[in-house]
């Protein structure tokens, strides 16, 4: 019975090597049994049974000793603080869903390209989708940098780039000088920086895909509803009401130091974040950058060799692409396509709700209190935009993708169809706009665990091309309801874009 028992330990032990759990820290042979002979230590190859079921011979416990003597135990801890620097820079990143909100505050001449001279919806509400396109376009290029530099100095530089970005924005005289700032450089470094936590997250819990994309990207909406209240606290301290859309002066006079504020609070938790991000001990890969800012010498993680060892059977058993699988080959399928669509039909209508809820708001009389539209984007940010990554995000990994989408585009379309009918009152309108927001966090939240389980160790290449669809989602929403606005108002509109979730709907049915 000893030996069985030293057996199912040593097993245990194994697997939890594999899967970088923190219990494998907590494995210790048995006192009583006695140290066996080095001859029987031949013995260690019955060890590659073990996962039929094979009973390993007692002598085996010699073999866990020497690897517990040899190779330290990963501790959880530090991955788990690495998780918590990627909610800080997720802070930091979901700023941009502030956007809905500061925009109402935005100062008249820079509101339409040309100047205070416009009429619609301003041309501002574009800053929402050009900040998502340039984190597309700075999406590759995480990857490639982490795998030159590491995930600590990829992290920190797309932190500079973010901080940066809004600052420089505080003092823009024009649209076009803000949009440069606030949007593209401060998008780019979102872009850089955002899947650091994924890359380091999913090497210390790789099992665990869907936890680490889920609670990580909950600081990507809890974001707004942290700098949504500061920043209208900063901005409008007296709480003064808009008539005919418009604030009185005094709050566009705050409008450049509550910009330059937000900005270096987003820098000091993005670059906290960043430095947090770390590889665990069995991580082998080298870095050329820090190689040779180190003289060439390698790098101490590198030798931490025998934990990869010891997972390769795990490892074996995940049917993932080879890592020299080239980035056109994965992507040029009907699978990725399948995926690429879903989002841009999917995304579009939670993004276009978010960066409009208050300008629609505004313009109805039973809905026009500053006060009650900046409660319901901050509410809208922790119980719609986070509650909703880390909700499905937990569900993809006990139901799967497929399970988890469907239910997701039915009550987004449900709700969105709705919409307008349910903007007659105060609280059915903070319901359907944090049911929405729900729905787009779920979006964000579902598709890149959902890479990273279909295409393996290529999953942040191939992620950081898929994420144009929520760039071209996020530019379609404004363009789409400015065409329908003239047509139909906004009842159109939302009709519309509700029907495009059901669109998902239905290629998530036929090709999954």
């Amino acid at each position: 019975r000893l030996a069985m028992r030293g057996t199912g330990l040593l097993a245990a032990a194994s697997l939890l090597l594999a899967s970088g759990a923190a219990e494998q820290a907590a494995f210790t042979p048995p006192r009583s049994r006695s140290v066996p002979s080095l001859a029987s230590a031949r013995s260690v190859q019955p060890l590659l049974g073990l996962r039929g079921g094979h009973t390993a011979a007692p002598a085996t416990e010699l073999v866990a000793q020497k690897q517990k003597t040899a190779v330290p135990a990963e501790s959880t801890q530090r991955g788990l603080i690495g998780l918590l620097g990627g909610v800080l820079i997720h802070l930091a990143c979901g700023s941009m869903y502030c956007w809905g909100n500061l925009v109402s505050y935005l100062p008249p001449e820079l509101k339409y390209w040309g100047g205070a001279q416009g009429t619609g919806l301003p041309d501002a509400q574009l800053v929402l989708p050009l900040i998502l396109v340039s984190q597309m376009t700075g999406m590759p290029l995480g990857p490639v940098l982490e795998k030159l530099m590491g995930p600590t100095l990829t992290a920190a530089l797309g932190a500079i780039l973010m901080g940066a970005g809004v600052v420089g924005a505080a003092n823009a005289k024009s649209l076009a000088q803000f949009v440069l700032s606030y949007a593209v450089l401060f998008g780019l470094g979102v872009g850089i920086t955002y899947q650091q936590p994924f890359i380091t997250g999913n090497r210390w819990f790789p099992t665990k895909k869907g936890m680490v994309t889920g609670s990580v990207i909950t600081g990507m909406g809890a974001s707004a509803f942290l700098f949504n209240m500061l920043a209208t606290k900063l901005v409008n301290p007296d709480g003064l009401n808009a008539v005919g859309g418009a604030f009185p002066s005094s709050v566009y006079a705050n409008w450049p130091s509550t910009i330059r504020t937000l900005g270096c609070i987003y820098l000091c938790l993005a670059l906290t974040g960043g430095l947090l991000q770390t590889n665990p001990p069995s991580f082998t890969g080298k870095y050329p950058l820090l190689e040779w800012l180190k003289g060439s010498k390698p790098a101490a993680p590198a030798k931490a060799s025998t934990p990869a060892k010891a997972s390769a059977p795990a490892k074996a058993l995940k049917k993932t692409p080879p890592d020299s699988a080239g980035l056109a080959s994965l992507i040029f399928t009907p699978k990725f396509l399948g995926m690429w669509l879903m989002i841009l039909n999917s995304a579009v209508s939670g993004i276009s709700i978010a960066g409009s809820y208050k300008t629609y708001g505004l313009k109805q009389p039973q809905l026009n209190s500053d006060a009650f539209l900046s409660l319901v984007g901050s509410l809208s940010a922790i119980g719609g935009n986070a509650a909703g990554r880390f909700f499905f995000g937990a569900m993809s990994d006990l139901v799967g993708f497929k399970r988890t989408f469907v239910p997701l585009t039915i009550l987004q379309a449900v709700t969105m169809l709705s919409y307008q009918y349910l903007a007659k009152s105060r609280i059915t309108f903070c319901m359907a706009t944090v049911v929405m927001l729900f729905c787009m966090g779920g979006n964000f939240a579902l598709f890149p665990a959902q890479t990273m389980r279909e295409y393996g160790a290529a999953g942040a290449s191939v992620y950081s091309i898929l994420f144009t669809a929520f760039g071209s989602a996020a530019l379609l929403g404004p363009i789409l309801s400015n065409a329908l606005l003239a047509k139909g108002g906004f009842g159109l509109v939302f009709t519309v874009i509700g029907l495009l979730s059901l669109v998902s709907t239905a290629i998530a049915t036929v090709a999954l």
